[in-house]
């Protein structure tokens, strides 16, 4: 069946309304029900498993769609802006459309005008102090702010070293593992410092533990990508950096421990 014109404007005037429909929708969602900034007790960024800047990238990719629809709906109805603005502007009907473009370019500068400027307010956002809120230390840098030290004070403290009888610290071998893999935090006492930012094959080239059995060790499915960042992985899948570090320590262990013959 070939389309007519008529179809073609149907077509892209149903795609523009499902696109504004989402972006609508998108909107409301950021704007009301995912928190933004500091989090509180119980809040999250995530909404149906998706993250709010998540929820950002399709708003963006259906407002660019939602554009280049907007362009062909003008081109398939180019006659009828044409005579339109004939019949109320005359001879001016160009320039009044040329205005018109600048209006709509202007528009954004119109609202930059109108709001605030340097706003305190908005000092902390996007300053990764989310898991902060919740009283979990970032694991790429210190912690900082009061809620981080409670959850810090949270943390079950390390096992004590033991003593032997000639009073000297005898260091077991779990102290030993536990000290050797650490956040950023402990990077000065440990052999293996491990971060959001690293992928398991940057921590497999560091620790030559293999990256395969990490990501099973975290449960992490086969196909899973091994040059992906851990703070995505994180994202996706929900583990804990800690985890992270508890399962490189289990695996250190288990490589440094002789097999028996």
């Amino acid at each position: 069946m070939k389309l007519t014109k008529t179809d073609w404007k149907y077509v892209v005037d149903t795609l523009m309304f499902l696109c504004m429909v989402g972006i609508v929708l998108i909107g409301l969602l950021m704007g009301f029900v995912i928190p933004e900034g500091r989090l509180g007790p119980g809040q999250s960024k995530f909404f149906l498993g998706v993250h709010r800047h998540q929820w950002g990238d399709i708003h963006l990719w259906l407002s660019l769609a939602f554009t280049a629809l907007v362009v062909v709906h003008i081109v398939l109805t180019w006659s009828w802006f044409k005579g339109k603005a004939e019949g109320l502007f005359g001879k001016a009907w160009r320039p009044v459309l040329g205005l018109t473009l600048v209006a709509a370019v202007l528009i954004p500068v119109i609202f930059w005008l109108s709001a605030s400027k340097n706003n305190p307010a908005y000092a902390e956002f996007g300053e990764g102090r989310g898991q902060q809120a919740r009283g979990v230390a970032s694991s790429d840098g210190p912690s900082r702010g009061p809620l981080s030290q409670a959850g810090a004070e949270a943390r079950p403290e390390a096992p004590a070293a033991t003593h032997d009888p000639r009073g000297k610290a005898a260091v077991g071998p779990d102290v030993h593992v536990d000290k050797a893999v650490a956040g950023r935090m402990e990077a000065a006492s440990a052999e293996a410092v491990i971060t959001g930012r690293m992928t398991l094959r940057e921590i497999e080239q560091k620790t030559g533990i293999s990256a395969k059995d990490l990501a099973a060790k975290l449960g992490l499915p086969g196909d899973v990508s091994l040059d992906e960042t851990l703070g995505r992985l994180r994202q996706v899948y929900g583990f804990e950096m800690q985890a992270v570090r508890d399962a490189v320590a289990e695996l250190l262990k288990a490589k440094r421990t002789p097999r028996p013959c």
